[in-house]
Order: C-alpha cells, then sequence, then structure tokens
C-alpha cells in the first residue's frame, strides 16, 4: 500500500492539526484566531506561512510534548517529536512502487520511499514523471510521508535531461537504497567491484555516463574484465535474439561481442562446441542465452 491506512491518517491528521493551531497560538501567525473551529476553517493555503515558521523553529516539537495541550498518550506525541526528524526541500517525484513513491532531493543525491497520506501520490499524478515539487517529508512511525502540502512546479523535462535523471537516481539507490525510514541517517550500501560493474554496463546511456569508472574496473583483474565483456555481449544479445526469434530459430546460442560464435540443440553439446571456438581465457566473456 502507497499511502497510510484509514486509521493512520485519522491519527496523522489529529496529530498535525493539533500541531498547527498549538503553533499558531505560539506565533501568531494567522491573525483573528479565537477558536479551533475558526482556524480550521480558514483556507489551507494560509497555514504555508505558519508550516514554514514551524520548520524554521523545530523548537515548537519539543514544546509542543511538553506542553501536551490535547493530553496525547506517549506514542502520540513520540511521533510529534519525530517530527524534527522532517526532509524539507526540493524533490522529484521519479516513479511509483507498490510500497511507496519514490522521491528524488538532488541536492542529497538520495532516494526516498514516500506514502501518500489519504491519496497515493501515483493517483495523484498518475505515471507523469518527472515532477518537481516542494515538500515536507516527514517520519510517521517507521515510514516517510509528507506534512499534508505540497507545491508542484510546472516544469517539463525533455528526454534527455530524463535519461540523465534516471541515472542519477540509479546510482542513489545502488549506494544507499530507497530509504524508507528518517529515524536513522541512511548507510552507504557496500558494493562488490562486480556489482558496481554491472550497474555502469545496465544500459548504452549508463555506459556513456560511467566510461572512465567502467575502465578503471576493468583494469583491475581478469574477472571484471569479464563481466564488462559479458555485459557488452548481453546488449548485442538482445537484437541477436530478437532475429532469430522471427526467423524461427531454436537452440541455444552463446554471443562474444556482437557475434553468435556457437550454437546447439543443448547446453550441454553447446559447452562442447565453445570449447573447439573459443580460447579457454576468453570463455567468461561470453553471454548464452536459449530460445
Amino acid at each position: 500500500m502507497n499511502k497510510l491506512s484509514e486509521d493512520e491518517v485519522k491519527l496523522f491528521y489529529k496529530l498535525m492539526h493539533a500541531l498547527l493551531y498549538y503553533a499558531n497560538k505560539k506565533f501568531n501567525t494567522i491573525k483573528n484566531i479565537s477558536t479551533k473551529e475558526d482556524f480550521f476553517k480558514r483556507d489551507i493555503q494560509e497555514t504555508v506561512p505558519l508550516r514554514d515558521k514551524i520548520y524554521k523553529n523545530p523548537q515548537v516539537f519539543d514544546d509542543f510534548a511538553k506542553d501536551n495541550p490535547e493530553n496525547f498518550n506517549k506514542g502520540e506525541l513520540d511521533i510529534i517529536l519525530s517530527w524534527k526528524k522532517f526532509k524539507q526541500g526540493e524533490f522529484f517525484l521519479v516513479k511509483h512502487a507498490k510500497e511507496y513513491s519514490v522521491f528524488y532531493n538532488e541536492k542529497e543525491k538520495k532516494a526516498y520511499g514516500v506514502l501518500g497520506i489519504s491519496d497515493s501520490f501515483e493517483d495523484m499524478f498518475g505515471s507523469h514523471d518527472p515532477i518537481l515539487m516542494g515538500i515536507v517529508l516527514l517520519p510517521f512511525k517507521e515510514r516517510i510521508t509528507y506534512e499534508g502540502i505540497f507545491m508542484p512546479y510546472n516544469i517539463h523535462f525533455g528526454g534527455g535531461i530524463r535519461k540523465s535523471m534516471n541515472l542519477e537516481v540509479g546510482e542513489a539507490i545502488q549506494k544507499y537504497g530507497i530509504i524508507s525510514s528518517l529515524n536513522s541517517a541512511p548507510e552507504e550500501k557496500s558494493n562488490s567491484d562486480e556489482e558496481m560493474m554491472r550497474f555502469y554496463m545496465a544500459t548504452e546511456n549508463s555506459i556513456d555516463r560511467y566510461w572512465k569508472e567502467i575502465n578503471k574496473l576493468k583494469a583491475k583483474s581478469n574477472e571484471l574484465e569479464a563481466v564488462y565483456h559479458q555485459e557488452l555481449a548481453r546488449h548485442s544479445a538482445r537484437a541477436i535474439k530478437k532475429n532469430l526469434k522471427t526467423a524461427g530459430i531454436k537452440g541455444y546460442f552463446a554471443v562474444l561481442g556482437e557475434s553468435v560464435v556457437a550454437s546447439a540443440t543443448s547446453n550441454k553439446k553447446l559447452d562442447d562446441n565453445l570449447v573447439d571456438v573459443v580460447p579457454k581465457d576468453k570463455i567468461g566473456w561470453l553471454y548464452r542465452f536459449k530460445i
């Protein structure tokens, strides 16, 4: 589920509304408010300066918990206190997953998995991505949601920018994963050289972008050089496989570079054929597939 449950929605707004009302009494940002009813009759856009005031003065979270004007229980106060770990800024909504929508912060170079509140971001925006918006991400228990409003910018991104961003997001996910909690600092993943080589070689665009890194890895060992050639052959194999299937050809095939170097009617026979045609030190360079 990429949004909060009904019970969680009720809890979220209960806490957020209490905090906003408390903060307005403290800062007097929205004038001429005497009751909660008066406060919540105002248009939500009128609360934007108040919300900004809160995030510029995060001591208000502690003050609320100390005063506890609504007699909240410890669990409810803990959620409000956790909001001190908010993330405010410009984020790109880049894609949707089953568990959350993925937001990318270009300054941090990190991707976050964010739940909608009563509506998912997928329901609100569909698959039209990326979308740049100003938004505040908040912890909610062990997940991430947002503070209730956001400001999308009316900016269209061309194909080149989208490709570049996809690579940036992929690199962020490769390093940190998709961050799904704000309660602890994300740790950089320990990726092996082989994992990084396969990541850099994933697409033609990524090969162009990471060519220097690819060459550095390739020079480190024969094993990494073999992975490099396997990935090149894998890219070539897509078109080769399509053409063979169109021609009605079936069997087991091995590709080296851009060429099929051996084929057979079984995997065992393919192994036997390869011994005769491919040098032993190049066997690890092959990409194999079956039709």
